[in-house]
């Protein structure tokens, strides 16, 4: 979401606003994919996650700011690439003209296998392969992770195909050719990003960088536990907002036994985004000693790959890194295939591995590399002052499909809408316009690269009663708008629409919002909740609220459901755990007196319902956390990993929390 006001582009990190952990939206839930590959020791190194890219922030910054430019041609140089295997690969990378181009990094970590050396990469395998787009032009930082159960094709040298596997395994089938091998198959997939940086590393240091900088401040959306002996990497960690050590950020980077790697890759950005956060809080860039000594920590581990095989420049990095460190709320952009666009299959081996279409690929590439940022208004609601102005019906583009197997459904509903003043598209005669499987809701999808589809989509999807839902396009949905031109949205009608739209009132202007929790799902949280939250009331030295509302399909966690415990000294916290249609995603309403965690600066917009004011953070128009303040406390929902909560399911959440007593 966009501020009204843009701070400076490119330039020292100065004029530039921090921006805490958020996320994208993702689409319904739906069974999600269950890794079945077994552990690694603990025995070997802890070279997991998204420690690769954090590390890179950490020694990059360490050489600009006051003081330190004296430092800075020497720090740079020690992190340029070196190695015969990186400098290699620079023969791949697309040389950028300036520092005020975006910029894409491929952040690559690798785990050395054992008998092939320390400093080898023959035998390695990519544990993280994650694309990064930095643009100084408006200000925006786009993430796209692929899990690396994902089999694709294989690009060793050149374009020829060398064989099939899972993406984080170039690295080791072409042998000591492994960077070069995984930055050509990551372009061959991503064919529409043109790579500018290679970033390789293997974080021993990790953990002690963590320590250093006094821990990460990271919301543990449950509890994870799996102790020594298993086969399965150890972990130990508590659900709620606190204070993570280097073993403990270790464990929940690498964290995948219970869920899949689809699931780590969100854990990964989110770490991601609270460690930026520590950074910016934590780190003065003045602290020679300190810095040097981080310095000290990764330098032989870190290499950073550039076309023109140079160190990366102080232009490059204050433009790229100052971007990243003082990124405007709402500017970072999550980006993954969709899960329902994923399928698992059975090697000949027994291992489970996930494929997924070019078409899905491409779509997310396409939203990686094309995000848009909506305007951000600070709106009030029921009453108290101006509403948010409705998107024209004349603006609205729709194709509609027939999801119900209902006869002439689609063209009766798209005459109507017409009639209405919206702007209704067909198909060419030779395709019917039929929705490719039949659901109960009424689906309205919309297209994430175009500007105003997700709100057309809101405004649109009240029209069809109750039973509708409001999601990013699939590729097949896509393909049927490509067909119609393109428009903002696609409707998919469902069995329970009975063909009454439901305008409530004849003019063509657009809908009331009457309030944006029109569509969410929800039900009672009283018998969900009371007896927890009465149960920690007495320990609780400020004053609780019970939920009124909670996501449809929610139950409290049976494993640490309710929690009370001191995130720092002479603070409370309480928090709820709720498990999402008994699958393995989580959220969480939480209460506390620490009124200023760094989690809660920054928010993308806020909104006044009924007195109080709600403070939204998201990414991408998802909101990841919604927090109201009362009194000396406050209090917030926390999205999903996946941001599966709907934007109307989190705040009907946030609105229906009531004092206890």
């Amino acid at each position: 979401m966009r501020t009204s006001q843009k701070v400076g582009r490119g330039g020292s990190w100065g004029g530039r606003q921090s921006v805490q952990a958020v996320a994208p939206l993702l689409s319904p839930a739906v069974k999600p994919y269950q890794s079945s590959s077994s552990g690694r020791s603990v025995t070997r190194p802890l070279a997991r996650g998204l420690g690769w890219f954090l590390l890179v922030v950490v020694v990059i910054g360490a050489g600009i700011g006051g003081g330190l430019y004296l430092y800075a041609n020497e720090s740079l140089n020690a992190i340029k690439a070196h190695s015969q295997q990186v400098t290699a690969a620079e023969k791949l990378l697309h040389k950028l003209g300036s520092p005020n181009q975006p910029a894409i990094a491929l952040i690559a970590g690798y785990d050395h296998r054992a008998g092939t050396g320390t400093t080898s990469y023959a035998g390695s395998n990519s544990d993280t392969l994650m694309l990064l787009r930095a643009d100084p032009r408006n200000d925006t930082l786009s993430l796209l992770s692929f899990p690396r159960d994902l089999n694709v094709p294989i690009y060793c040298q050149g374009n020829t195909v060398s064989t099939y596997d899972r993406i984080n395994a170039a690295w080791a089938d072409c042998g000591a050719n492994g960077p070069s091998a995984a930055l050509n198959t990551m372009e061959h997939l991503a064919g529409g990003a043109h790579i500018n940086f290679l970033i390789t590393l293997d974080f021993h240091a990790f953990q002690q960088i963590v320590d250093r900088l006094g821990g990460v401040y990271l919301n543990v959306d449950r509890r994870y536990y799996n102790p020594l002996g298993t086969g399965w990497s150890a972990i130990d960690l508590h659900p709620g907002y606190q204070r993570l050590n280097g073993a403990h950020a270790l464990e929940y980077v690498r964290f995948r036994h219970l869920d899949s790697d689809i699931y780590r890759n969100g854990r990964q950005q989110l770490f991601m985004e609270a460690l930026k956060a520590r950074l910016k809080s934590t780190l003065s860039l003045t602290n020679i000693t300190e810095v040097t000594r981080i310095i000290g920590a990764v330098k032989g581990n870190l290499e950073i790959a550039k076309a023109d095989h140079s160190a990366p420049t102080l232009g490059e990095i204050n433009s790229y890194l100052g971007l990243l460190i003082g990124l405007p709320a709402g500017h970072l952009f999550r980006n993954a295939i969709p899960i329902q666009d994923l399928q698992t299959y059975i090697t000949p081996g027994g291992a489970d591995e996930l494929k997924a279409s070019q078409a899905a690929v491409d779509g997310a590439v396409h939203r990686f590399l094309h995000p848009v940022v909506p305007v951000v208004h600070h709106t009030h609601k029921g009453g108290h002052g101006p509403k948010k102005p409705s998107l024209p019906y004349k603006d609205i583009s729709v194709l509609v499909l027939n999801g119900g197997n209902i006869t002439g459904a689609a063209s009766d509903t798209s005459y109507r809408l017409g009639q209405h003043g919206f702007e209704t598209r067909t198909l060419p005669a030779s395709r019917p316009a039929n929705a490719p499987k039949t659901t109960r809701n009424t689906i309205v999808y919309y297209d994430p690269s175009q500007s105003n589809a997700q709100k057309a989509a809101e405004e649109l999807a009240p029209l069809f009663g109750s039973h509708h839902a409001v999601v990013q396009m699939t590729p097949k949905i896509a393909s049927f708008a490509q067909a119609a031109g393109g428009p903002l949205t696609v409707v998919a009608l469902g069995t329970s629409y009975k063909g009454r739209l439901k305008f409530r009132h004849a003019s063509g202007g657009g809908p009331p919002r009457g309030g944006s929790t029109a569509h969410a799902q929800v039900t009672s949280g009283i018998p969900v909740t009371l007896s927890a939250v009465r149960s920690v009331d007495g320990p609780a030295r400020f004053r609780l609220m019970l939920p009124h509302t909670v996501a449809l399909g929610s139950s409290l966690s049976t494993d640490e459901g309710v929690r009370l415990f001191r995130p720092l000294r002479g603070k409370q916290e309480v928090v709820l755990t709720f498990n999402l249609n008994g699958g393995v995603e989580y959220w969480q309403i939480e209460q506390s007196d620490w009124t200023n965690a760094p989690l809660l600066a920054n928010p993308t917009s806020q909104f006044v319902y009924k007195g109080r004011t709600y403070k939204k953070f998201t990414s991408g128009g998802a909101i990841q956390r919604i927090a109201v303040y009362a009194g000396h406390s406050v209090y917030w929902v926390q999205n999903t990993i996946l941001n599966s909560l709907s934007n109307s399911t989190m705040i009907a959440i946030a609105e229906g929390l009531q004092p206890l007593h």
